[in-house]
């Protein structure tokens, strides 16, 4: 019995001892690497072990980049992109390092690190998937969406028998901005027929099929039902299908799909104003006002929600505030004050530029007619042509459209009572055309208006004009008498086949002078 018990002792000791080695093999080998951490998503544990590593294990490239992944798990880039580069001094011939470094390079905005590491990856092998890829992407987010189709079309040919759905939705979105419509619903479509079950990617195909237009909005309804078969009561789809039959002029049934978005909460600016427009386009107007209320509530500058909330409201209950919405509704559509007009100077300028000055007198000369407080525009015309007494016009023409416009401009400041300070520059061609008209023994002068119609001037009323002018002060008429004179001593040795060029200049330097004077003081009043 003895002996038996001493026997069970030995094996019980036997046992613990195996029992204790065993555990302290395994403990051993529970404690995991950097890399197995990082393998496990345990990110923060991984950058904890690295903090008591000693300076001979951060020379090992392994190490550094389980940290460096730890780092970008953490999305601590900054960290994480120093570890990268770290590494791949350490082997400037790993690509793995090198897409890393590009990687976190995009990830902080620095485009130009970034593109420069992948071009490297590309020049050892320009089918590198990883690196055609994020070039494609870095173009995206650098706007430059043409050299990003380059890139995301590498990926399309590699293999021309598979439809990756990731690469043609890139495309589709590369497209879309720079307004390829056709290009981007063909990849659109074949990214969608590749992933049906992804509502996004049918929403994207839906929306350029709804802004082609046509037989296109019911192809965008099939879509939308194929979507929904896999996505049932996804809003983005609901409302894109309501679209696409308001779009067809079937109200009822885009009112139908609208009121279950708005039974499941849908409270969104577009379920609003067209849930609210179908209704009223299927003919009930009262029922449309409770939606357009409300999205008029959520956008007050909209034209559209403006305009169906008076419709509707004038037909049922409240014609005045209907009359104060269409009121509003006008006001919206007016175009930006300031950018109408640098639109308007701006052509005006393009055409004097091109050598096509009247059609620039005619535009500025419309805009007048149709707001005449805005004397700016006629002066515009005005400064076209000069107020000198024997310049040469060039044509009879252009004598009465010069005529029509300083009469017209003169005129409408006399009759808004403007300050007449700086008008004595127009004197000098006024009397020059009352001169010629009394020496010619005319009664009447013709006069042409920017838009080509002709009218004629009274010589008395033209006489009139001038007496109402400020006198021409000594300097400005001794500039002016010596450039009458430098210009009729230029004709007569022209006609004698000289020139005295310099004369010229100076006498007309000198008047520019006084003329740009007179001009400021005009500007001025």
């Amino acid at each position: 019995m003895k002996k038996q018990i001493q026997t069970i002792r030995k094996r019980v000791v036997v046992w613990m001892c195996l029992a204790l080695c065993s555990l302290s093999v395994f403990g051993q080998e529970q404690i995991p690497t950097l890399q197995e951490l990082v393998n496990r998503k345990q990110f923060a544990a991984a950058v904890a072990r690295a903090g008591s590593l000693t300076p001979a294990d951060s020379a090992d490239y392994a190490t550094m980049s389980a940290i460096g992944q730890a780092y970008e798990g953490l999305l601590q880039y900054r960290d994480a992109y120093a570890c990268y580069q770290y590494c791949y001094r350490m082997d400037t011939t790993s690509y793995d390092a090198l897409s890393s470094v590009a990687r976190m390079a995009m990830n902080l905005g620095k485009a130009s690190v970034a593109q420069d590491c992948f071009q490297k990856v590309l020049q050892n092998d320009s089918t590198d998937f990883f690196a055609n890829y994020q070039l494609g992407r870095l173009y995206v987010q650098l706007g430059d969406y043409e050299n990003a189709i380059r890139r995301f079309d590498v990926l399309r040919n590699q293999d021309t028998a598979v439809v990756n759905p990731v690469i043609y939705r890139n495309l589709a979105d590369c497209y879309m901005k720079i307004n390829a419509i056709d290009s981007a619903t063909i990849c659109y479509f074949q990214a969608h027929d590749a992933n049906r079950e992804n509502a996004g990617l049918a929403s994207a195909l839906v929306n350029c099929l709804l802004r082609q237009g046509g037989p296109n909005v019911l192809d965008a309804i099939e879509v939308c039902d194929t979507a929904l078969y896999y996505n049932p009561g996804n809003h983005a789809l609901m409302g894109n299908k309501a679209m696409a039959y308001y779009m067809n002029k079937n109200y009822e049934e885009a009112d139908s799909i609208y009121e279950v978005l708005l039974a499941e909460k849908d409270s969104s600016f577009f379920t609003l104003k067209y849930g609210g427009a179908a209704r009223y386009l299927s003919e009930r107007a009262f029922d449309a006002i409770p939606l357009l209320e409300k999205a008029y509530l959520k956008d007050t500058a909209d034209v559209e929600t403006t305009l169906l909330l008076g419709a509707a409201l004038g037909k049922t209950y409240d014609r005045k505030r209907a009359l104060e919405l269409f009121d509003r509704a006008e006001q919206l559509m007016r175009p930006n004050e300031a950018l109408a007009n640098m639109l308007l100077f701006s052509r005006g300028e393009t055409l004097w530029a091109d050598g096509q000055g009247y059609k620039a007198d005619a535009m500025f000369y419309k805009a007048w007619l149709e707001n005449k407080d805005r004397l700016d525009l006629l002066f515009r015309i005005d400064r076209q042509y000069g107020n000198w007494g024997v310049v040469d016009y060039g044509t009879d023409e252009r004598k009465s459209r010069a005529l029509f416009i300083k009469n017209l401009f003169l005129n409408e400041c006399f009759r808004t009572r403007r300050k007449t300070e700086g008008f004595h520059a127009y004197r000098r061609f006024l009397q020059y055309m009352y001169e010629e008209a009394f020496f010619q023994n005319k009664k009447e002068l013709v006069m042409i208006a920017p838009n080509g119609k002709r009218s004629k001037l009274a010589v008395e009323d033209l006489k009139t004009l001038i007496d109402r002018l400020p006198e021409i002060p000594a300097n400005e008429k001794k500039f002016m008498d010596e450039m009458d004179a430098a210009i009729k001593k230029s004709r007569e040795m022209k006609k004698n086949g000289q020139t005295d060029t310099a004369l010229f200049n100076a006498g007309r330097k000198a008047v520019q002078k006084a003329e740009q004077e007179g001009e400021a003081k005009q500007k001025e009043n």
